[in-house]
């Protein structure tokens, strides 16, 4: 079968041209290290890729949420260590002013201190996160959420608790609010008080010299209440870090896959490319010798 000289041409210039189309795709492969480069590629690929890539910015928005949990779970376990601290203090202080040998100085003097511990425990009950939010105000966390008076100490934050998401589905309060935490302590009865209003009971019982056993009650009461707390936020704290190591786990599977399915092995693109380029070169130097040739070569 004889191939005519136009058909040759034709033949040699589309192998080039075809060499060349595969070169420039593993050069544009090379360079963006990936093989699916659009989702004609392999659109199956390249969903599963699509959603692996979703997968993973969702996993980075949590691990934003679990750092800020973590941040605020954190200071609050540490203010709450102060706060029991200081509690513990108050029922020793309590049961010292019992005693029956203390005279009226060193009452008062027992007062003072409790009165000094009250002041300090507003100051805990108005701390704030690293944004500068007030940790146990609620929703309302741009205002302090105690206030000090003659009167007493009064709550001005609300019952909400910040909440977020660590994973889908599953989600963590960031803090308590502070009317659960100071405002609310547990007595017999099912009847509670504040925190203050326990000192402020304290403090008046030790003036008049009649600290009983109600007054001694309450004030082992706070300490239970807190430490209760402080367990609700070691529990939290807990769930944060079980979702970061699951995040952790999910995030190397979901890389290593999508790596799988997208990325170039940029070792074989370039022994390929170097053959099929040193298969151009050859091509078209035949080409070039081959086109040259005419009748006229051959009568020589």
């Amino acid at each position: 079968m004889q191939i005519g000289t136009k058909q040759f041409y034709q033949s040699q210039i589309t192998s080039m041209a075809d060499l060349q189309s595969k070169i420039g795709r593993i050069q544009e492969e090379v360079s963006a290290g990936k093989k699916l480069l659009a989702p004609s590629d392999d659109p199956g690929a390249y969903t599963v890729a699509d959603r692996l890539n979703q997968s993973i910015a969702n996993m980075d928005q949590y691990n934003r949420n679990i750092g800020m949990a973590k941040s605020r779970l954190s200071q609050e376990d540490s203010v709450l260590s102060s706060v029991s601290t200081i509690v513990i203090r108050l029922n020793e202080l309590g049961i010292q002013g019992a005693n029956s040998t203390n005279d009226s100085t060193a009452r008062n003097a027992i007062a003072k201190e409790m009165d000094e511990l009250s002041q300090q425990l507003v100051a805990l009950g108005n701390s704030v996160d690293a944004n500068g939010d007030y940790l146990f105000a609620g929703y309302k966390g741009n205002k302090p959420p105690f206030a000090a008076s003659v009167e007493g100490v009064s709550y001005h934050g609300d019952t909400g608790r910040k909440e977020v998401e660590l994973a889908q589905g599953v989600s963590t309060p960031t803090s308590s609010n502070g009317l659960e935490l100071f405002m609310n302590v547990s007595r017999k009865d099912n009847q509670s008080v504040s925190i203050f209003d326990m000192i402020k009971n304290a403090t008046e019982a030790l003036k008049s010299g009649t600290v009983g056993e109600t007054t001694l009650k309450d004030l082992q009461n706070a300490v239970d209440h807190f430490s209760t707390y402080q367990a609700i936020c070691g529990s939290r704290l807990q769930k944060v870090e079980t979702a970061d190591t699951t995040r952790l786990a999910q995030l190397t599977n979901a890389k290593t896959t999508l790596s799988t399915i997208q990325d170039s092995d940029l070792t074989a693109l370039a022994s390929e490319l170097q053959q099929k380029s040193l298969t151009l070169q050859a091509a078209q130097s035949v080409f070039a010798k081959i086109s040259q040739l005419s009748l006229f070569n051959f009568i020589k």
